[in-house]
């Protein structure tokens, strides 16, 4: 193998990821027969729930070889209640291919999955699926994805269509026609009606190229061309630069363009020795580091806790060094050495044993220690670690119970491994309840179904509610003397400044104030562990705030600090408190007749109606409206409409609730 190519496939749910996924693992001889989502035989959706729904729920890793590379993928979901199993598989992946519904265009969901690719600086590739779709305008629908995502989107291609039927592509580096004949991939010189078409965006895409380089300037005012080793080059360049995306046209489900993509990866995305370094931070000295692919120290980062086959095991990317089973690693999270049981190559929820794996791997490890998602693991004992990804504040919650007191502890600790596998649940417990709190009302649905599984008795579920927090608009600097009342003469001069922050819960910031203090103590005062349970002046959670020590003056510093803070938090939730409630983005796809209607239901749902696009004798809103409102409306609208609208999520985020000040 001459390398490795390690990406993700990310879209809004049902554009064709994880057909595309099927797609590759034929294309490249790994599966013998091509998977269908729908059928439930999608090797890569291998979870009982995934086959049941058709949609992908988890992230699940692949490898497959083209071209002498070894190409390392993870499909991952595309609804909304699973986008942290997305942001998470970004830590591994060195690109990104968007997937995205040639007729459907861009969706609520390709804007989280893009913008989270673009924060993670990762370089993308777009592939406009379902071209074999009617009416579908592959050039209009790139330059409309292209304005709504301000994005400077490019094809590398056009699509060619034998009548209605989608039968090719025209490669605009090479200049001619790749037409499929009876699964027999055929090069021709371009049809004289698209030669006209093909020119103008062969020459756009030169001009694009020569753009960025003076010397393919020139070039391409001498000769109004580029050679195609140009080209190439040219693309590669942008496209590991975020200058500009390429664009290529498929048909999963029909087996068409995939190959095309698969050069793509192979040519565009870099290898994982030519992938920025990563950093590495220690929390308890606020140093950074970087990694190095090239150091004999194995460095690896775990995304991904999964049970399969009746065993935990870690999904994990290997940055630098060599790992062989039976090495030990040192874990950054609990300063202890842990040791490698077994390596395995994977395949969906298909492990085979390997002895020993180089650096840029993505595989699965079993160690003889309770992982968790976000763990550093290096071959020496060194603070610096992968900062822990802030996952998104649960939105819904519901209450969770079994038929006896006898059951309670079992279920806790059933409940307690659910959300170390899912780090996007959390369990709170309290007054002999135990209530789960997940990311939206299907993945507390799935959730429930798991714990189902796992425990072997009745679990029971409550209904679920719409969580709130509060948190702070500004910043604000606050100076205290703070003592406990029975020991006026120990007092602690904190100065201390209160931030905004889009995370969970409350993060302290690393200060060197803080440095004399025991590492262990300020480990956990730095991951948080002090403030869990922490609640406002209205008795919702806290979140959303960073707290960075600027002065601290005192003999008993670790005695007093988190009560200091306690006090110092209160003063400023009293004085500049607000409380968040979870907002929606969403589609409502509906014939033009069923419009107005429309409007009104969601105008009386308190929606912020933000576009209205027609699309053929029907019209898409883009709206927005705080979770709660939202509950019923899949259900409500569909009876409203009798059955002609679609309800379709996007993106979640916080506001500030109305009337939101303490």
């Amino acid at each position: 193998m001459k390398g490795f190519r390690n990406f993700g496939i990310f879209a809004h749910i049902d554009a064709g990821k994880t057909t595309l996924s099927e797609c590759i693992l034929y294309k490249t001889g790994v599966e013998q027969r091509m998977g269908a989502v729908d059928l439930g035989t999608a090797a890569m959706d291998w979870h009982d729930e995934e086959r049941e729904r058709g949609i992908t729920i988890s992230a699940a890793v692949a490898h497959c070889p083209w071209q002498d590379f070894l190409l390392q993928f993870v499909d991952t979901p595309g609804h909304v209640d699973f986008s942290s199993e997305v942001k998470r598989s970004l830590k591994v992946i060195d690109g990104a291919i968007i997937v995205v519904d040639s007729l459907e265009g861009v969706q609520a969901q390709t804007y989280s999955v893009v913008e989270d690719a673009v924060r993670e600086n990762l370089p993308l590739l777009f592939v406009f699926n379902k071209m074999d779709r009617d009416c579908v305008q592959f050039q209009e629908s790139v330059s409309r994805a292209s304005g709504q995502l301000k994005l400077t989107l490019i094809p590398i291609q056009l699509a060619y269509f034998d009548g209605d039927e989608f039968a090719g592509v025209i490669d605009l580096v090479r200049m001619k026609l790749f037409r499929w004949s009876d699964s027999e991939l055929l090069e021709e010189e371009i049809p004289k009606d698209y030669c006209a078409a093909a020119l103008d965006a062969h020459q756009d895409l030169c001009a694009q190229i020569a753009h960025e380089n003076p010397i393919e300037e020139n070039n391409f005012l001498l000769h109004s061309t580029l050679a195609p080793s140009a080209i190439y080059e040219g693309i590669r360049h942008a496209c590991q630069n975020k200058k500009w995306f390429p664009v290529l046209a498929t048909s999963a489900l029909r087996r068409l363009g995939v190959e095309f993509v698969l050069d793509a990866i192979v040519n565009f995305f870099p290898s994982p020795s030519k992938a920025p370094m990563q950093v590495l931070h220690n929390s308890i000295t606020g140093q950074d580091s970087f990694s190095d692919f090239s150091s004999a120290e194995p460095l690896v980062y775990v995304f991904k806790v999964e049970q399969i086959n009746g065993q935990e095991v870690a999904y994990v990317r290997l940055f630098s060094g060599c790992l062989d089973i039976g090495q030990d690693l040192y874990l950054v999270r609990d300063q202890v050495y842990v040791k490698v049981l077994d390596c395995f190559t994977v395949l969906a929820d298909d492990l085979q044993t390997q002895d020993s794996f180089e650096a840029g791997s993505i595989f699965v490890i079993r160690v003889d220690y309770l992982l968790q998602s976000g763990d550093t693991l290096r071959g020496a004992a060194d603070a610096g670690a992968f900062e822990v990804q802030a996952e998104d504040s649960p939105v819904v919650s519901m209450r969770v119970e079994s038929e006896t007191s006898e059951h309670y502890q079992s279920l806790l600790e059933s409940c307690n491994w659910l959300c170390r596998v899912d780090p996007s649940l959390y369990c709170q417990e309290g007054d002999g309840q135990i209530i789960l709190q997940g990311q939206g009302g299907l993945h507390l649905e799935i959730a429930g179904r798991y714990l189902n599984q796992i425990t072997d008795f009745s679990v029971y579920y409550g209904n679920p509610f719409i969580e709130k927090y509060e948190t702070i608009e500004d910043a604000e600097i606050l100076e205290i003397d703070y003592h406990h009342f029975d020991r006026p003469d120990n007092i602690l001069k904190l100065k201390i400044e209160f931030r905004h922050v889009d995370a969970h819960r409350l993060k302290l910031s690393y200060s060197p104030f803080l440095n004399s203090c025991p590492d262990d103590w300020l480990a956990s005062l730095y991951s948080g562990e002090f403030f869990h349970g922490w609640i406002g002046e209205r008795g919702y959670p806290l979140r959303a705030i960073d707290l960075t020590i600027l002065d601290v003056k005192g003999s008993d510093v670790p005695g007093l600090l988190v009560p200091a803070i306690h006090e110092s938090l209160r003063t400023i939730m009293l004085k500049k408190g607000v409380v968040q409630v979870p907002f929606l983005y969403f589609q409502v796809f509906c014939p033009e007749s069923e419009l107005a209607s429309v409007l009104a239901d969601l105008k009386q749902r308190r929606a912020d109606i933000r576009n209205i696009e027609t699309q053929g004798d029907g019209a898409v809103v883009w709206a927005a409206a705080e979770l709660e409102k939202l509950l019923d409306y899949s259900d409500s609208l569909r009876s409203q409409s009798r059955g002609r609208a679609e309800f379709v999520m996007g993106q979640l985020d916080w506001k500030f609730e109305k009337n939101h000040v303490i």
